[in-house]
């Protein structure tokens, strides 16, 4: 009979198979990442991570998916900083152009948090493919819905406002991003200072 595992103690698991899951995709990519090597690090028999987990894949969605919403709770919170900072109603036609290093920094510590995490192995597209070929259709149709919300945003609204689209902007921020992840070419010590220059020019564009 399986065990029963009180509230506290499935949220610990579920924790810890997480935390083990970013580490381990980092080490070996998303297809060497085995429920085998993740039950041994968490220290739980096999057919219990099936418990909390239907697949390996699934697991890894929901990592990529928490380190998601920490990066976009860290773009909103930095906007809204510099907002309440420089005492700007974004709803307003208001003069941001003297907010560009503010906002390069907010844009250039988001992408600093998804290169220390498994974002910057599952969002290559041969690894997104192997997670997104076994989830559910409904799991995938959510998850849709909700990254069509993200058209609201902050730097949507700003795209707006300046006649730019929207997807091409978000798109040269994704080409930042994956450029970034380059670093043996462009060399750790420049690869910081190189992504500055290419978002601060995306922000002008932006606001100014």
């Amino acid at each position: 009979m399986p065990k029963v595992y009180s509230e506290q103690e499935r949220l610990d698991i579920i924790s810890r198979l997480k935390k083990e899951a970013n580490i381990l995709v980092q080490e070996k990519g998303v297809k060497k990442t085995t429920v085998d090597e993740l039950v041994k690090r968490v220290g739980i028999p096999k057919g219990t991570f099936y418990l909390f987990y239907p697949s390996k894949e699934m697991l890894l969605f929901d990592v990529t998916q928490d380190f998601h919403e920490k990066v976009d709770a860290y773009l909103l919170q930095g906007c809204q900083k510099i907002f309440e900072e420089k005492h700007i109603v974004p709803s307003q036609e208001t003069d941001f152009s003297d907010c560009v290093e503010e906002f390069t920094d907010v844009i250039l510590g988001a992408m600093e948090l998804t290169f220390s995490s498994c974002l910057r192995v599952v969002l290559e597209p041969e690894a997104m493919n192997l997670i997104i070929s076994k989830l559910p259709s409904e799991i995938l149709e959510q998850h849709r819905k909700e990254d069509a919300g993200i058209g609201g945003n902050i730097f949507s609204m700003l795209a707006v406002r300046k006649g730019l689209k929207v997807d091409a902007v978000v798109g040269s921020f994704m080409m930042i991003l994956f450029g970034g992840m380059y670093k043996e070419i462009v060399g750790e010590s420049n690869r910081t200072d190189s992504m500055r220059y290419l978002i601060k020019g995306m922000v002008m564009q932006l606001i100014c």
